[in-house]
């Protein structure tokens, strides 16, 4: 398994690759990788082939200082260092070497350093065609606790699939959510089951139990016991499920799909989704297959 981690200091570089050292992935590779926007050091002057010239040669030194800072902590961990978009060169990367998994930490700030981050989160989840995961906060010493959202798609399955093909060791406990529509209940339910009984002979198996069912196959997956598997399903808003959920069961990280016909479809990358990604206070992993 390769693993790029887009990192923007030391302590950032030791906060990502702390995540996914937590992880337990078996046979895992990382990669450091920083990028000097290239709008850094921008010199202006009368001759802009001057201020070109010498605003390369601050970059080349901002990008020389970071290698060297970054090689005094990386041990045994490749580090490259680039000038250019962040989000882009990190996306070409990852291309390049067959990345499975892109990690960056995310940010907690307010004003500008959110803003600018949260574009380069954004850029990563819509653009990455590998999985993306946001780091936030060093990672707790225990057993990472899961929070994985499903709408029990195909996507949705074939993505948790490659999760537990990365085998991760570092997992402790696993909860699945799964997040109705509001008024599925009221509306839905009662026709589903006239239609299933019409067409199939046989009542529409009820949510909680499709959900408890797909928790004990996965959380067996994961190599976790009866007692460390939990399924919840909830009615109405996303984001309020998902943050209720990540309150009450402890969550250390949010897992979502980057496809799905309820789950990030509902959460538009515009909105809910996005806000997810860029301002949860847990780190998220969005898995993309």
């Amino acid at each position: 398994m390769r693993v790029l981690l887009g990192v923007e200091d030391s302590n950032g570089a030791e906060e990502v690759s702390g995540w996914v050292k937590n992880f337990g992935f078996r046979d895992v590779t990382q990669e450091w990788m920083h990028v000097v926007p290239a709008q850094a050091g921008t010199v202006w002057a009368l001759d802009p082939f001057l201020a070109a010239g010498q605003s390369e040669q601050l970059q080349e030194q901002a990008a020389n200082k970071m290698e060297t800072a970054l090689r005094g902590h990386s041990g045994d961990i490749s580090v490259r260092v680039r000038i250019g978009n962040q989000a882009t060169e990190l996306l070409n990367r990852a291309d390049e070497t067959k990345t499975d998994l892109i990690a960056v930490r995310g940010s907690n700030k307010g004003g500008l350093a959110a803003f600018f981050l949260g574009s380069v989160a954004r850029a990563l989840v819509e653009g990455a065609s590998q999985s993306v995961l946001l780091t936030r906060g060093i990672p707790l010493q225990h057993p990472l606790k899961l929070l994985v959202c499903t709408d029990h798609s195909e996507y949705l399955e074939k993505a948790l699939e490659k999760l537990a093909g990365w085998s991760p060791q570092g997992v402790g406990q696993l909860t699945l959510l799964h997040v109705l529509p509001p008024a599925f209940k009221a509306d839905m339910n009662h026709l589903a089951q006239e239609i299933a009984q019409e067409v199939y002979g046989r009542p529409v198996r009820e949510p909680e139990d499709v959900t408890a069912e797909a928790a004990a196959a996965l959380g067996t997956k994961l190599g976790l016991p009866p007692e460390a598997i939990h399924s919840r399903v909830a009615t109405g808003s996303i984001s309020q499920a998902i943050e209720a959920a990540l309150e009450e069961t402890g969550a250390d990280l949010l897992v979502l799909g980057a496809k799905g016909h309820s789950l990030l479809e509902r959460l538009t990358l515009g909105s809910v989704s996005f806000h997810a990604v860029t301002t949860c206070t847990k780190s998220v992993l969005v898995l993309r297959v």
